[in-house]
């Protein structure tokens, strides 16, 4: 096989046809107002690493690199602080790069790309341009999570991020190191604690908190604090309490509310959900939904209750429903047009919410 055969210039690809509408949309020339990375190389023992930025360092992925390899070593992106401000190394990007050659005691010259800052820039002007790196680099490059998105929104005093770390403040909950420094730990990846403050957080905040410290109340104590927190658990719970109180104001639901109803089941919560784990409301309701599947789940054991103990205040599962509260147990053949309409005349909770 010839070179010819092998290889193509990147000339010859960047006019393919498929990349027709990328030629035409995408700006001539260079970015202005952009500091183009300086070329350099650092020893990894002298990085540093932002608090805020650390993300979770896996050790079965470094196993499973058996050994530090400079073939496939990245380049290991920094930030060069001015002198005035300590002539720190920051790690933007390639912090594993960094920690496998630590581990490995190999003490290698790694290539760096280097953010230089002008010396008169003022520490804000600084950590500014380091987030704003950080977080093109970690978006257009690769794909960030949502968690490392806020992380660094919060620094940026993006207005959604503020009020996602002031919640899990109020919460006094810790979420993969934002939060509250010495909250309860929340479990897992936070997906379900992202989605209950996207959903909730800007009207209904103080429903979230209440739903952590009915959790905090129910199953911990002074003498045995909890040690984490559920929070597929504290989006079930919040979905309840606001359904509770906005129970008759559903746009397309029903017109009238729970009356005496809510107070029996909040007296029952109060009462008899900790006598069970935490466990029990939150089983087989993982994947969509999960929210309502909890709703559902402590309705149902409440009717058995209130079946023997107060039969005139039990609450429907077709009631929730057609407040927008979706039962997994109702599917709907959207090929047909019929439930179809039927489908889309189901309020969505609590986005139509009207008082």
């Amino acid at each position: 096989m010839s070179n010819m055969e092998e290889l193509r210039y990147l000339t010859d690809v960047a006019n393919d046809p498929a990349l027709e509408a990328a030629r035409r949309k995408f700006k001539k020339g260079i970015k202005r107002l952009k500091k183009k990375l300086k070329r350099g190389t650092r020893k990894s023992s002298v990085l540093k690493t932002k608090k805020i930025w650390q993300r979770q360092i896996s050790g079965n992925a470094i196993i499973g690199y058996e050994q530090f390899d400079p073939e496939l070593a990245t380049v290991v992106v920094v930030s060069v602080r001015p002198e005035k401000f300590g002539g720190d190394i920051v790690v933007i990007d390639g912090q594993h790069t960094a920690i496998m050659d630590i581990i490995g005691g190999c003490d290698h010259d790694h290539d760096t790309l280097e953010l230089h800052h002008a010396e008169d820039a003022t520490l804000e002007e600084v950590l500014e341009a380091e987030a704003r790196l950080y977080k093109s680099l970690n978006t257009q490059i690769k794909k960030l999570s949502k968690l490392d998105i806020i992380r660094v929104d919060i620094f940026l005093e993006e207005q959604y991020a503020v009020l996602f770390e002031t919640i899990l403040k109020t919460c006094r909950v810790n979420l993969d190191n934002i939060g509250c420094p010495e909250g309860t730990p929340v479990k897992g990846t936070g997906a379900r604690m992202i989605k209950t403050i996207e959903q909730y957080g800007e009207d209904y905040s103080s429903y979230i908190v209440g739903a952590v410290n009915f959790i905090r109340d129910t199953w911990g104590s002074e003498e045995n604090p909890m040690t984490e927190i559920r929070d597929d658990l504290i989006h079930g719970l919040t979905t309840l309490f606001v359904f509770l109180d906005k129970a008759g104001k559903v746009a397309g639901g029903s017109a009238y509310g729970l009356n005496g109803k809510k107070a029996k089941l909040l007296s029952w919560m109060k009462l008899e959900m900790g006598k069970q784990s935490m466990r029990k409301w939150v089983n087989n309701t993982a994947g969509g939904n999960t929210q309502f599947k909890i709703v559902h789940k402590i309705i149902e054991e409440y009717n058995f209750w209130a079946e023997e103990n107060a039969p005139t205040l039990t609450i429907t599962s077709s009631y929730l429903h057609e407040n927008g509260i979706l039962d997994p147990n109702i599917f709907y053949d959207l090929s047909d047009g019929n439930q179809k309409a039927a489908r889309k005349r189901i309020p969505t909770f609590p986005a139509d919410i009207i008082g």
